[in-house]
């Protein structure tokens, strides 16, 4: 469809489409209701999607035919689904590792035990080696996040947390104070270490 405009630069000549046709030449004598002779109508629906294990923030996941419709009996586009995961209060994740903290107590930390570590499968039994400190990370392999285009799964690294008494009984503080006595300076060999350097620091 053309029409003309006189302006003072001359006469223009624009094309577009037929207001009545939109372009396809055909006319709807008595368009339905729903489409009001469009062909097609806006709905609103529900769908599952699929999630392989692996996703992580920013995935894109394509739904083939899943989009807008075609155009004059052309296929459907389309729909891309993009994942965001929400955090978690035990596990943060690094890649494909995950990261948990374990509290244990100072027992537990000085003479080693089994604690009970929660993974993504599940909870399992770890060790902890005698003499741990406070913010070493022990690793569990294979039981982080499953690797999303290939097989196998990346590792849990479990950062141990060493609780301090808080509320001692005063036969608990008396040991405690009867345990510093007899252990002197050679209770942590890294503490020792840490004091000689302060003492030549300052010579």
């Amino acid at each position: 469809m053309q029409y003309a405009q006189n302006t003072p630069f001359g006469r223009i000549v624009n094309t577009r489409a037929c207001d009545r046709c939109g372009g396809t030449g055909k006319i709807i004598q008595k368009p339905c209701k729903d489409c009001g002779g469009k062909g097609t109508k806006r709905v609103r629906r529900k769908i599952s999607v699929k999630i392989p294990a692996g996703v992580d923030n920013g995935s894109r996941i394509r739904v083939t035919g899943g989009g807008e419709a075609g155009v004059r009996g052309g296929g459907n586009g389309d729909l891309y689904v993009y994942i965001f995961v929400k955090l978690h209060k035990l596990f943060q994740r690094e890649g494909s590792d995950v990261l948990c903290e374990v509290p244990v107590s100072f027992v537990q930390a000085a003479l080693g035990d089994s604690v009970e570590v929660p993974t993504l499968d599940g909870k399992i039994e770890m060790k902890i080696p005698a003499g741990i400190q406070s913010g070493t990370v022990l690793r569990i392999k294979g039981k982080g996040i499953p690797f999303l285009r290939s097989t196998g799964r990346g590792d849990q690294h479990v950062k141990v947390k060493v609780l301090t008494p808080q509320k001692l009984s005063a036969k608990q503080k008396d040991l405690l104070k009867e345990f510093g006595e007899q252990s002197g300076e050679n209770v942590n060999p890294e503490q020792k270490s840490w004091k000689d350097s302060v003492k030549k620091f300052f010579k």
